[in-house]
This record gives C-alpha cells, sequence and structure tokens, in this order.
C-alpha cells in the first residue's frame, strides 16, 4: 500500500511498560517539531499530564492519518481491536524486546520516526478474522481478531472434544486441549509453540492448529483465506473458554459453535523502509544468520 506523509497522529502508550513516560515524552516532542496534529488516548494524555485532552481510539481513528502505539505486540492487538475497523495504520515502538507486530526498537526512536514522518515506510496489509459465537443455532456475539481464536480449557485439566468443519464439510472430530484459529500474522504466536507452521505475515490464510491432541496424527490444518471453519464443543468435561487475540475472552457450553472466517476489515501495520521480518525471525526464533 502507498504511503504518504502524516499531518495527524494519534499516539497510544502502555503506561506500565518501561521508560514508557520518556519515550512518549521524547515522541511527543518529535511530532511538535514537525508541526504535526496530536491525539493522544487516555493513557498517553494521562503520562503527559493532559489528562483533558485525552480521546477515545474509535475517535482517534476516524481523523489521524498514522497511529504509533508505545508498548507490545499486546498493545498492538488491544489498539487494532479499539480502533474498530479504522482504515489507520498503525506504527509500533517496542518498549521490551522487538516484536513481531511492533517495527521500531525504542532505541531508534528518534530516526525511524523522522523517516515516517518524511513518508519512508511501507504500509502491510494484514488479514483479520471475524469469530462469532453460535449458541442453539444464533448469534451471540463475534469478535475480530488479527492474530488467532483460541477454544481452550479453562484451569482444570480435561480435555475437551472438538468437531470440526470447513465450508460445510466434516473435518474430524479432536480430542484435545482445545484448538488454535490464527492468521498468517499470529502464525508466530500461540500456534507456532503449538506445532503450527509458519507464514509470511502478508499471506492470506486461516491456520487450524489443535493444541496437545491425544491423536499423533492430528496436524495442523492451513485452510484457504475464504474458507468458513466451525468448530463445535462435543463435549467438556471443566470450563472452557473462547479467547480473541487475548484481549476478549467468553464462556463456551457443550452445544455451542464458533464459526470463523476471514473478516472484511484489514490491518493496517506500518514498518520503517529499512524492516525486515526474517530478520526479526531470526532473532526471535535464535535462528543463524549465517549465509547457506
Amino acid at each position: 500500500m502507498k504511503s504518504h506523509i502524516p499531518k495527524t497522529v494519534g499516539v497510544a502508550v502502555h503506561a506500565g511498560k518501561p521508560r514508557s513516560h520518556d519515550r512518549l515524552l521524547e515522541l511527543l516532542a518529535l511530532l511538535r517539531k514537525s508541526k504535526i496534529d496530536i491525539l493522544l488516548d487516555q493513557e498517553a494524555a494521562t503520562l503527559a499530564a493532559k489528562p483533558d485532552t485525552a480521546c477515545t481510539l474509535k475517535e482517534m481513528g476516524k481523523t489521524a492519518d498514522l497511529v504509533i502505539v508505545l508498548g507490545g505486540d499486546g498493545t498492538i492487538l488491544r489498539v487494532a481491536r479499539e480502533l474498530e475497523g479504522s482504515a489507520a495504520p498503525i506504527l509500533g515502538v517496542n518498549l521490551g524486546n522487538l516484536g513481531f507486530l511492533t517495527s521500531i526498537r525504542s532505541d531508534r526512536l528518534k530516526s525511524s520516526i523522522r523517516e515516517v514522518l518524511r513518508g519512508e515506510y511501507h504500509v502491510s496489509e494484514r488479514q483479520a478474522l471475524q469469530a462469532t459465537l453460535l449458541r442453539a443455532g444464533k448469534r451471540k456475539e463475534a469478535h475480530r481478531a488479527l492474530n488467532d481464536v483460541v477454544v481452550s480449557r479453562g484451569a482444570f485439566s480435561r480435555i475437551v472434544r472438538l468437531r470440526l468443519s470447513v465450508d460445510g464439510e466434516l473435518l474430524t472430530e479432536y480430542v484435545c486441549d482445545g484448538m488454535i484459529f490464527a492468521t498468517a500474522t499470529g502464525s508466530t504466536a500461540y500456534s507456532l509453540s503449538a506445532g503450527g507452521p509458519i507464514m509470511v505475515p502478508t499471506a492470506r490464510a486461516l491456520i487450524i492448529t489443535p493444541i496437545c491432541p491425544h491423536a499423533l496424527s492430528n496436524r495442523s490444518v492451513i485452510a484457504g483465506e475464504n474458507s468458513v471453519v466451525r468448530c463445535q464443543v462435543v463435549s467438556a468435561a471443566s470450563e472452557l473458554l473462547l479467547t480473541v487475540d487475548g484481549q476478549v475472552q467468553l464462556q463456551l457450553e457443550v452445544g455451542d459453535e464458533v464459526e470463523v472466517r476471514q473478516s472484511s476489515r484489514t490491518v493496517q501495520l506500518v514498518t520503517p523502509k529499512n524492516h525486515s521480518y526474517f530478520e526479526v525471525l531470526r532473532e526471535k526464533l535464535k535462528w543463524s544468520g549465517a549465509n547457506v
């Protein structure tokens, strides 16, 4: 997607992260020097000692040309959800270790933000999922996920039985601890730790990964981007939860169905021009960087 020079920038922050206050003030000084109109979420406004200037992320998404997020991958997921489908691109500044969604290290904030304010960046369009909870055949509620939708047991270690269908055709019944439905962006999150594949984040697919399946033949399945997957709770001897991007959590009952499909809306993530996804992948997974 074509980049442009932002005129109005929204800022969101995870106030609990180390040095969030210092980095926020540093960012605001850069934006003011460039004569950028600034919008602050509640945490950013409070940290900047301007609580009366705060706006909601939903309001921010209607006006901002760019939303800068100071925090980690979890903060990005929260902001993406609260922007409620806004087309405003999101730029993540990581206040800890480099993440898969946050593309700028905090120690490179000044140089990277200057590049972005000159229009020197890329916008990566990411697929999102829509998860709909169906109870007794009726839609109960729906939520959008950038990373993943997870059906998992609660605190007690009891297996569950889940029946999965893809585009109306039975896939199989799983006896397992749960199920992960992930985007390519979310392939390096929970799905990866459960044995799922790594996909380039701009790919379009729906990854189905069982959690601790009792049959060794049960592996991840990659469905098409337009596939509609249904997961029915056949039996569960303990609490069962539906979690969306680690942000929303709903209780499931036996007989409930979770329908997962591609969302009609995407999420736009900003990366500086020198950002390398594969470099981040090598670093996070401790892979060798030597030429083969």
